[in-house]
C-alpha cells in the first residue's frame, strides 16, 4: 500500500493542486536548505530554483517512473542534488566564459540559521562531510535512506558521519571558539550619551521656554492624527 508521501507524489505528477501544495508544504524547506548547502555560501540564492526545478520534473516524468518511487524523502534528496550540481556546473561554465564571477548574487541562507555557531561550523565542513551531516541530523534522513540520496554505500554514509561529528566537535570545542564567546558575552553594553541642557535664561527674550524634552502642547496636538 503507498504511504502518505507516495500519494501525493503521485497526484501532484497527475496534475492534482491541493496535493502539489501539500508536498510542498512538507518537503520544500528542508529541500532548499539542502541545495544551500551543496550550491555553497556563493551560491546559495539559487536554492529555491534548484528545489523548483525538482518539483517541476516531478511534472515531466514518466508515469511508471514516478510509481517505481518507493521513498520520497530520500529520492528528493538525490533529485536536489543532481539539480544542484548541475546548476553549479551551469555558473562554472559562465564564470569561465565572461570571467564575471562578482555579478554572482549574495547568498540568504536558510534553514539552519545562519547567526548560530552550529550553522557556521556546519558550512565549514568539507562539501561531502556537510551534505552527509545535513541529511541524517538535519533532514532526518535514515543511514539508509542518505545512502540512497547519495548513490553511496552504506559503510560510507556512516564513516563520513562520524568523520562529520568529529569535525564539528573539534570547532565548536577549539580553545577559540571558546574564547570568541566568552568575550561576547562579557562585552560591557555601550553607554547611552546624553546631551547637557543650558539652563533657562529669564532675560534672555529668544530662550526657550519649555524643557527641550517636552513638546509644547501645541505641538502634540499637530502630530496627533
Amino acid at each position: 500500500m503507498p504511504t502518505d508521501d507516495q500519494r501525493l507524489l503521485r497526484r501532484t505528477h497527475a496534475g492534482h493542486e491541493p496535493s502539489a501544495r501539500e508536498l510542498w508544504s512538507r518537503h520544500a524547506g528542508w529541500m532548499a536548505a539542502y541545495a544551500g548547502l551543496v550550491l555553497g555560501s556563493r551560491n546559495g540564492s539559487m536554492a529555491d530554483d534548484v528545489v523548483q526545478s525538482v518539483f517541476c520534473r516531478v511534472l515531466s516524468l514518466d508515469r511508471r517512473a514516478v510509481r517505481l518511487v518507493q521513498d520520497v524523502r530520500p529520492w528528493l534528496a538525490h533529485a536536489i542534488r543532481h539539480e544542484a550540481l548541475n546548476h553549479l556546473r551551469t555558473v562554472r561554465r559562465a564564470a569561465q566564459r565572461e570571467l564575471q564571477a562578482a555579478r554572482r548574487s549574495t547568498p540568504v541562507d536558510t534553514t539552519p540559521d545562519p547567526n548560530s555557531d552550529v550553522a557556521a561550523a556546519l558550512a565549514s565542513l568539507p562539501r561531502r562531510q556537510r551534505e552527509v551531516a545535513y541529511l541524517r541530523h538535519v533532514a532526518g534522513l535514515t543511514v539508509d535512506q542518505t545512502a540512497l540520496a547519495l548513490d553511496l554505500p552504506r559503510g560510507t554514509v556512516a564513516s563520513r558521519t562520524r568523520a562529520a561529528i568529529q569535525s564539528l566537535r573539534d570547532r565548536l570545542e577549539s580553545p577559540e571558539h571558546a574564547n570568541l564567546a566568552e568575550r561576547d558575552a562579557t562585552r560591557p553594553a555601550p553607554a547611552t550619551p546624553t546631551t547637557p541642557h543650558a539652563p533657562h535664561d529669564p532675560h534672555d527674550p529668544h530662550a526657550p521656554t519649555t524643557s527641550p524634552d517636552v513638546l509644547p502642547r501645541r505641538t502634540l496636538r499637530s502630530t496627533t492624527p
